[in-house]
């Protein structure tokens, strides 16, 4: 039985497609299964691969697609490695710490060349630079998670390290903001969906992006040497149906778009339409597009390499060649 979670498009896009006055979608009863996996639930962050498949732009590449609502990023790499997915949505951290254990993995495509974590205060008591961190009590999401690892790299740029701070898990949502009234931290590092959700409920928060100080790709889309080599076609077809996900969000209706991926996605928060697409416009235009529209879904080298000095200093990962991390081949001939 298939959850409503995993949700598969086939042949029955074609009525999706008339009923929405969408372009017909190319299928058939052959349609080539396909599986990739968001790393963690079906957020609205998540949207360019829901609508990948809502929208029916990996059909219209000739796949019978199921997307999965992964359990972290853990889950989703050991799906790669055991074939039970083909892409995953991940960090550019957990590239280089799943190759630095020998894990085969390569980023066919750059969505968040900016950071999607912010380092969030009070206006009342703002920590407005890497400096103002020193003796304070800083939030993340969870022990030895990508937020920890940042806030590693963060203070490195100012001459600190963690033994400069005191570290506290809080978790990542708009709760956050308790624990920094409370006083129990200073501030915190969560994603843009926690900035975005604080800015809506007109708290008085101060906030920048942590690639202020460590600049690196974000968010990528990952699959497996082995995969690469044996399907490029699949790759090129895969990233045809993401840049179609990603122009139809670019210059389309994004609460009929969102509204469209809830039939098929339990999306939480969708009800709250008005945050959800605030959201979704602050990614495309803020760390989807940081590196300028030339670069939009490319992996940038000069970020991979700044990243691969930052992880190694911080001793998160040793990767000797970086520019093994990632190719544009596919999403250039895409």
């Amino acid at each position: 039985m298939i959850a409503r979670r995993d949700v598969i498009k086939g042949a029955g896009g074609l009525t999706l497609a008339a009923t929405l006055g969408l372009p017909a979608i190319r299928t058939t009863s052959a349609a080539e299964p396909l599986t990739f996996m968001t790393p963690f639930g079906f957020v609205p962050d998540f949207l360019e691969m829901m609508n990948m498949v809502s929208g029916g732009f990996l059909a219209r590449e000739g796949f019978s697609p199921i997307l999965r609502g992964g359990q972290g990023t853990a889950t989703a790499i050991q799906q790669l490695m055991a074939g039970g997915a083909s892409f995953a949505r991940m960090t550019a951290i957990d590239v280089f710490t799943a190759v630095a254990k020998k894990v085969p993995l390569l980023s066919v495509s750059t969505l968040y060349q900016g950071s999607n974590f912010h380092v969030i205060s009070s206006k009342e008591k703002p920590i407005s630079s890497v400096q103002e961190l020193k003796g304070k009590t800083v939030g993340v999401v969870s022990v030895g998670g990508s937020t920890e690892q940042l806030l590693d790299m963060i203070l490195r740029a100012g001459g600190m390290t963690k033994a400069d701070v005191t570290i506290q898990v809080v978790g990542n949502n708009p709760g956050v903001m308790q624990f920094i009234r409370q006083g129990r931290v200073d501030c915190v590092i969560n994603s843009i969906a926690v900035v975005v959700a604080l800015q809506t409920a007109n708290e008085p928060i101060e906030s920048w992006p942590t690639d202020r100080y460590a600049p690196m790709p974000s968010q990528v889309y990952a699959t497996t040497s082995g995969f690469a080599e044996k399907n490029p076609d699949v790759i090129v077809r895969f990233l045809k149906a993401l840049k179609g996900s990603t122009n139809d969000m670019l210059h389309g209706d994004i609460p009929h778009i969102l509204q469209r991926a809830s039939g098929d996605f339990d999306i939480p928060g969708v009800k709250n339409v008005s945050e959800q697409v605030t959201l979704v416009q602050f990614t495309m235009k803020g760390p989807w597009m940081s590196e300028g529209t030339k670069n939009f879904l490319r992996n940038v080298p000069d970020l991979w390499r700044k990243a691969g000095t930052e992880i190694e200093k911080a001793g998160i990962a040793t990767v000797p060649n970086i520019d093994a991390l990632y190719t544009n081949q596919y999403i250039d001939r895409a």
